[in-house]
């Protein structure tokens, strides 16, 4: 069986807030960016940079590159970090 067949053809007529809730509807709060979370982020992203940078000339020398490949992906992971 197709699914045209089964589904309503009909469009489903949209009601209007007002008429099922009197209550006024609240908004969620934003989140405020403010310059210290922002010069946080900064750093935590040139800290990662750093260690990924560093961790990726470990891996480019080869003999360094169980040190490197660690520490490139932590720099990563840090350059990723979001605060919650």
């Amino acid at each position: 069986m197709l699914t045209e067949d089964r589904v309503a053809a009909r469009p489903v007529p949209r009601q209007r807030l007002e008429e099922n809730h009197p209550a006024q509807v609240r908004e969620e709060p934003r989140p405020v960016v403010s310059v210290p979370n922002l010069l946080r982020r900064l750093v935590l992203v040139a800290i990662g940079f750093g260690l990924a940078l560093t961790g990726w000339m470990l891996v480019m020398s080869v003999f360094l590159v169980f040190i490197g490949l660690p520490l490139f992906i932590f720099g990563l992971a840090v350059m990723q970090a979001q605060e919650r």
